[in-house]
């Protein structure tokens, strides 16, 4: 305004008018470097005093100065959340009919009607910034309400792919446990129907138990968990299911803590070390590290890695490379470990595989 106003020569007709913009010019600069964070009421209070001191000054020679006063009157409207929206107008109108008191004129029937006009198109574009916010709430609700919408329908087709992915898990070894059912009544008591039976038995309290781990809330009991302690543990301890003929090397430091679940965090780590175990060539690397902000468990191995197809839908419900895989594992521990604060990212290993880093922010003292 300083520049335009100069162009304008304004400064050589009224220099008390540039002196009037240098002053506003620098509390608006000391307001904004002091109070950064929000707009309030002092800011349209002080565009309009200052407009009405420059319609003041040059009172009868520039005229449209007026016009300046419609700028904080619509964005007060629009931006102060009240629904006293005549506020500012009102005060501008009074502001401007002190102009015309103090130069003795308010009387005069131009006068008043001068003001009136103003007063009117000062409310008038109060209404238009008004009505302006309303619709612009009433949009970013609609969005809100959309965005909602669209989660929720994210969620009911996950919970039908899901539904969908378990019922076909259970229907072959429902059909076998059928059809050797069907066998011994008829009088074939072969021992292979027999062993089918516990087989796929098994298989199903397997499935079950590994569904209802994964459905179960994130909400049980937390306590401080010792990552390292957890770590030595679940690497250490006999296990029937590992393959005893594939290098395991543990490196971890001590003291890493995070809230968690004992028993759920076992469950969850468990998993994603036997998933490394079982695509393992002949070695696995689990490491721990901690540093101010976070803590970091890296899970690799040597094997083949994770094809790029199923990157990202390897922490999904079902989905399985393994021929008597249930694909619930990595779901589960992506759950536990997400449900307690933590992330699981999926990289390439330089042991050539897949590595599994997973990341929880440090707990602050």
């Amino acid at each position: 305004m300083l520049i335009s106003f100069q162009i304008a020569g304004l400064s050589y007709a009224i220099p008390r008018l540039m002196f009037i913009l240098a002053v506003y010019s620098f509390i608006s600069l000391l307001r904004l470097v002091v109070f950064t964070k929000k707009i309030h009421y002092f800011d349209f209070l002080l565009d309009i005093v200052f407009i009405s001191a420059m319609v003041y000054i040059s009172f009868g020679v520039y005229s449209y100065l007026t016009l300046l006063y419609l700028f904080p009157i619509f964005f007060s409207s629009v931006i102060i959340k009240t629904k006293k929206i005549f506020l500012f107008p009102v005060i501008s109108a009074v502001l401007y009919g002190a102009s015309y008191y103090i130069s003795g004129v308010i009387t005069e029937k131009e006068s008043i009607l001068n003001i009136s006009l103003h007063f009117l198109s000062f409310s008038l574009i109060a209404l238009a910034g008004d009505n302006l916010k309303e619709r612009m709430e009433k949009q970013e609700q609609h969005i809100k309400n959309l965005e909602e919408e669209k989660i929720k329908m994210k969620g009911y087709e996950r919970l039908y792919r899901v539904s969908a992915d378990l019922a076909h898990e259970l229907k072959n070894p429902l059909a076998s446990i059928s059809a050797a059912v069907q066998f011994l009544n008829e009088g074939r008591n072969d021992r292979e129907f027999i062993d089918m039976l516990g087989t796929e038995t098994k298989r199903l309290t397997t499935l079950v138990n590994d569904f209802l781990l994964f459905s179960r809330p994130s909400d049980a009991p937390k306590e401080d968990v010792d990552l390292s302690e957890t770590l030595k543990s679940l690497v250490n301890r006999p296990d029937s299911d590992k393959n005893s003929d594939k290098k395991i090397t543990l490196n971890v430091i001590n003291n890493a803590e995070v809230v968690a679940n004992r028993t759920f965090m076992e469950v969850a780590l468990n998993n994603i070390i036997k998933n490394a175990i079982e695509a393992a060539k002949s070695e696995v690397r689990v490491s721990l590290i901690r540093n101010q902000k976070e803590i970091k468990i890296g899970i690799e191995d040597d094997g083949s890695g994770i094809n790029e197809d199923i990157k990202d839908k390897i922490f999904e419900p079902f989905v399985t490379t393994k021929t008597n895989g249930t694909g619930l594992g990595l779901a589960i521990a992506y759950r536990i470990i997400t449900g307690f604060g933590g992330n699981i990212i999926i990289d390439r290993s330089s042991l050539g595989g897949a590595k599994f880093t997973i990341v929880f922010p440090k707990v602050m003292q």
